[in-house]
């Protein structure tokens, strides 16, 4: 009797033994083929293509040796503007550098002027033939959901930790990276002879506002950046709507900047000439009176280095920061997850090893260094507006803005427009 006891709990023990055996085996298995499947496809692809059936980029896809690629890429005459030459030397050193590693990668360069750029890039979007990798220099980076690729998926851990202006906790499934980062230019104003600003520059810059003198702030506010810079500063880092109304933060951050530009319009501080801003900026600039001009680009810096023999100032915007990037874009017509791969790589090639030759022609800061090689920076990047808010962004902020300088709108009037 025991002895039939003794065996039957034995086999009893033995059963649930191989059951839990069982469970670890099917637990290593599922693990091994879920990493064997994401090096592979990665999750995004997986579920935007089996899940929600939406169009999806594998970024696991590599450039196949074997098959040739074009890539088209578009860019302004960023160096006729600042110095007596073109860019045919960085585009041979850029085929140099490709063909060292990707000698099946073609590329085919077309130029696009600043005054009509942004338009004709618009038109091949809407015809469904943008090029593959866009040197944006303007402001907004995110320009097309549609048929414009985030970099993101792209970018590999380590080389993350070398774009340093990028805060990459707020890179997730939703919040991507629409282009990579390529130069670095500082924020700041610029001030003419006689305006001594210097003793100053140890303070935050709201501070430093309340100490210029009379009738000697000249912002052109036409120029959206100006908007941007003074939101970021006042600590504005991510604009939004909740139930098509501003959200608190967005909605505060407004007003503040709104009553901070009030108190210099009642202390006389900013320029009132009654001509429009934009008449006036740079003739005064160059004038007898001492003044302070903003907001400032790299090619108005460029001119007014040229122009006033280095006579000038400048009054930094705390450690603020605009982040250039080449913005990719696919075609309606797609070329494969492989095309696209092989213009991450030309990118990936400008960014990280052919920034330093613009950057230093432009008086930029490159936007890839090594972590080992760079030095601990606390640098805050220019507000942008996401697609999802641009329309009441455009339709509703930037009126206000207009009516607030042109119809002299106290900040009640204005925020009261904004509600």
């Amino acid at each position: 009797m025991f002895e039939k006891i003794y065996f039957k709990l034995w086999g009893v023990l033995m059963s649930k033994k191989y059951g839990i055996f069982i469970v670890i085996l099917v637990i290593l298995l599922a693990g091994f083929a879920v990493t064997l499947l994401n090096r592979l496809y990665s999750f995004d692809y997986l579920y935007n293509s089996i899940i929600k059936r939406d169009f999806s980029i594998n970024p696991r896809i590599e450039v196949n040796p074997e098959k040739k690629y074009e890539v088209r890429i578009w860019h302004y005459p960023f160096y006729r503007t600042v110095k007596d030459s073109d860019e045919k030397f960085f585009f041979e050193l850029l085929k140099k550098e490709l063909n060292d590693i990707y000698p099946n990668i073609n590329l085919f360069i077309g130029e696009i002027n600043f005054a009509t750029g942004s338009e004709k890039l618009q038109d091949a979007i809407k015809n469904g033939n943008p090029p593959d990798i866009y040197f944006n220099l303007t402001d907004g980076n995110l320009i097309d959901e549609n048929l414009q690729i985030a970099v993101s998926p792209y970018i590999s851990d380590l080389e993350r930790e070398g774009f340093y202006t990028v805060n990459w906790d707020k890179i997730s499934h939703r919040d991507k990276l629409w282009g990579w980062p390529f130069m670095v230019y500082k924020q700041f104003w610029i001030a003419n002879k006689g305006l001594e600003i210097g003793k100053y520059q140890s303070m935050d810059f709201k501070r430093k506002l309340s100490y210029l003198e009379k009738n000697s702030l000249l912002l052109n506010y036409y120029d959206e950046t100006l908007l941007k810079q003074l939101l970021t500063v006042v600590g504005l880092d991510r604009f939004k709507l909740e139930k098509n109304k501003l959200d608190l933060d967005s909605y505060r951050a407004l007003e503040e900047v709104f009553y901070l530009l009030y108190r210099l319009r009642q202390q006389e501080t900013i320029y009132n000439s009654g001509d429009k801003m934009i008449d006036v900026f740079l003739k005064e600039f160059f004038g007898e009176e001492s003044v302070m001009i903003g907001p400032i680009n790299p090619y108005l810096f460029n001119f007014i280095n040229n122009k006033s023999n280095n006579n000038y100032s400048l009054l930094q915007l705390d450690n603020l920061i605009k982040t250039y990037k080449l913005n990719i874009f696919r075609q309606k017509k797609y070329k494969g997850d492989d095309h696209t791969r092989a213009v991450m790589e030309v990118s990936r090639i400008i960014s990280e090893k052919l920034s330093s030759v613009i950057a230093e022609d432009l008086d930029m800061a490159v936007a890839y260094i090594p972590a080992m090689e760079r030095e601990t920076s606390n640098t805050q990047e220019l507000l942008e507006i996401s697609p999802e808010y641009k329309k009441y962004w455009n339709e509703v902020v930037i009126p206000v803005w207009f009516d607030f300088w042109e119809k002299d709108l106290t900040p009640g009037e204005a925020v009261a427009r904004l509600e």
